[in-house]
């Protein structure tokens, strides 16, 4: 994708002229002035004052000379090797490019393997721009910082939209139904799951437990683009009194694909209500 491309480019600066100015800054608040002793000759004092007094200006405007710190020098140097490697386009063979790109879709299948609704891919080789060219780790660093980027928005949007979901139901038929938001690349979807759970009273605990559930489906509760399920996996935490349900499954909206894995949880309180 040429967006994502987009944001993997290298961005090279004018770091020279920077160091410069900050040298120049640095020698404008240590300069030295240079003093001159003048003979003092009594038949030309009129001369000797004018000599003098051009003496004292020379004094302010004479050649300065730059005393930066030793760790500010250090501190200089150490930033502008960074800004160095960091804006230097790699020059690359074929071959080196072949391996590159190889790395590079290796990094994004782990991060598609994660199933988390973001619709990440590399761009095609041919695409690729001189400049586009970076270390496998540095790309490794830029495509991580975008998942959590993706990750902290998804946090933020759930947890601002959660407090308008429709409660937990169960019907006659003994169907619960419980709605959750489902966050990809840009879109906020609600999902509702539907399953059969089971409890059961325990003697040793003195209040109803779930022992099983049955029949888990999700659907979309509005009809922007299509969500297929592809597999659930039920798991029973809290000593029995919660079901956490692991839900994977395809998104399709606009002509892209997105695959999303997501947990949504249901607890059972001692008289065996659903919630």
């Amino acid at each position: 994708m040429n967006e994502i491309k987009r944001q993997l480019q290298l961005k090279v600066g004018d770091t020279t002229q920077q160091q410069q100015n900050v040298i120049q800054k640095i020698s404008a608040q240590y300069p030295i002035r240079t003093k001159k002793n003048n003979a003092f000759f009594p038949a030309f004092i009129s001369f000797a004052l004018l000599v003098g007094a051009c003496l004292f200006v020379f004094s302010y405007i004479g050649e300065k000379q730059s005393r930066t710190p030793p760790n500010e020098i250090v501190a200089t140097t150490v930033e502008q090797e960074k800004d160095n490697e960091n804006n230097t386009t790699l020059l690359l063979t074929e071959e080196q490019k072949k391996e590159y790109y190889k790395q590079y879709k290796e990094i994004m299948d782990k991060v598609n393997e994660k199933k988390l609704g973001l619709g990440l891919e590399v761009a095609p080789m041919e695409s690729f721009e001189e400049s586009d060219w970076v270390e496998p780790k540095d790309y490794e660093k830029m495509v991580n910082s975008i998942v959590e980027d993706f990750l902290a928005t998804e946090r933020e949007k759930k947890a601002a939209l959660s407090r308008y979901l429709e409660e937990t139901v169960t019907n006659l038929d003994g169907e619960t139904t419980k709605p959750i938001y489902v966050y990809f690349s840009g879109l906020m979807i609600k999902i509702k799951m539907t399953a059969n759970f089971v409890t059961q009273y325990n003697a040793e605990y003195d209040r109803q437990l779930f022992i099983a559930v049955n029949d888990i489906s999700t659907q979309l509760a509005d009809k922007k683009g299509t969500w297929e399920q592809t597999s659930s996996k039920a798991s029973l935490i809290d000593g029995g009194k919660t079901y956490s349900i692991r839900i994977e499954g395809i998104f399709y909206f606009n002509g892209i694909t997105y695959e999303k894995a997501f947990t949504i949880e249901f607890s059972c309180d001692e008289f065996g209500n659903i919630y």
